[in-house]
């Protein structure tokens, strides 16, 4: 996973303190392996155009305004769930979703998966939509400049984009530290 490998890195590397730390750890790893399981920024928005998701990916490529998703069906897309009702905290999940959340988490000790960070973050299948819903936007659209889908992205774009939208969308300084507090 070297391309998650180095962002993840950057990302996560300065041991982050806050209370929304759990959850940036989270967003970050799945995103990040989101965009990698897809192929990229461009494998990723042709998934979720295929979804449903058009009017919505279009609105994160191009330069206007980002529109909202909804994110049931944001979940439905990357989790395959099929308008199948959540599973328990064991599963239930399928999809892209499922492969990334199931696969290890770079440099995990003891072969942890990001299932595990997941466990750890306190945020469940249900708020995982909600979180994804609230940050994905803002990524691909930081992915996407000039609403250009790049041949190749680097760590360091990832890095910046990953880090900037998730200060700005999870680290906000309310008293709870992060989107549930």
């Amino acid at each position: 996973m070297g391309l998650l490998d180095g962002v993840l890195g950057a990302v996560l590397g300065g041991g982050n303190n806050n209370a929304g730390g759990g959850q940036q750890d989270l967003m970050s790893s799945v995103i990040g392996g989101l965009l990698q399981q897809s192929g990229g920024v461009g494998g990723l928005l042709d998934m979720l155009k295929k979804g449903g998701l058009g009017q919505q990916a279009d609105s994160w490529q191009s330069t206007g305004e980002n529109m909202p998703v909804d994110a049931g069906d944001l979940m439905k897309v990357l989790g395959g769930m099929g308008g199948q009702a959540q599973g328990d905290a064991g599963g239930g999940l399928g999809g892209l979703l499922g492969q990334v959340l199931g696969g290890a988490a770079p440099g995990a000790a003891g072969g942890g998966n990001l299932g595990d960070l997941l466990a750890k973050s306190g945020v469940g299948q249900d708020q995982l939509g909600g979180l994804l819903a609230k940050v994905l936007p803002g990524v691909l659209d930081g992915m996407t400049p000039g609403g250009q889908v790049p041949q190749a992205h680097s760590n360091d774009m990832l890095s910046g984009v990953l880090g900037s939208v998730l200060k700005g969308a999870l680290g906000g300084g309310n008293k709870g530290g992060g989107l549930f507090g």
